[in-house]
C-alpha cells in the first residue's frame, strides 16, 4: 500500500489529449522507500518506471526541476 502519492509534474506526449506522462513522488510503506514514479500513456505505448530519488535527481529536465521546486519551494536553478 502506498502511503504517499504526490504528483509533481505532468506533460503531454502526443497529439491525442490522453497522450500524457506524469511524475509522482511516492512512499511505498511496506518497503519504506521513497521513489519517483514516471507513468506514461500514449496511443501505441504506455508504461511505468520507478527511480530512487537520488538517481532521479541526477537527471536533467523539467520533471527533475519540478521535483526540486516542490520539495524546497525554490527554483531549481537558484
Amino acid at each position: 500500500m502506498t502511503a504517499i502519492n504526490r504528483e509533481f509534474y505532468r506533460s503531454w506526449r502526443g497529439p491525442a489529449p490522453a497522450d500524457q506522462e506524469t511524475w509522482c513522488l511516492v512512499f511505498d510503506e511496506p518497503t519504506r522507500r521513497l521513489l519517483v514514479r514516471h507513468e506514461w500513456q500514449a496511443s501505441r505505448h504506455s508504461g511505468c518506471d520507478e527511480f530512487e530519488v537520488a538517481e532521479f535527481l541526477k537527471q536533467e529536465g523539467a520533471a527533475q526541476a519540478a521535483l526540486i521546486e516542490s520539495l524546497f519551494q525554490v527554483p531549481a536553478d537558484a
